[in-house]
């Protein structure tokens, strides 16, 4: 190989490694703040018809009041299910 050969393939290389080191340096901060995973509230459960119903009119009431829930308790078993499951949406 002659001179002009071996300075020829010198700068391609050393064009190719100067692009290759400047993309780079520019994409070490391009994901920081989306790499975090976002941290979600506890998603609460809404207990179905059929899970309210095999509690006692007592127990769904003691419920209401844990889930800080207004219900009537001189209402019937059926409506104090339906006001539990409707605030609980």
């Amino acid at each position: 190989m002659d001179n002009g050969a071996i300075i020829f393939i010198v700068v391609v290389v050393a064009l190719f490694a100067f692009f290759m080191f400047k993309d780079k340096g520019k994409q070490v901060n391009v994901k920081t703040s989306a790499s975090k995973p976002v941290e979600s509230a506890p998603v609460k459960k809404v207990p179905s018809a059929a899970e309210l119903k095999k509690l006692t009119k007592n127990q769904l009431i003691d419920l209401a009041e844990r889930e800080n829930l207004k219900v009537k308790k001189s209402g019937s078993k059926a409506s104090v299910i339906s006001e539990i499951r409707d605030q609980m949406k």
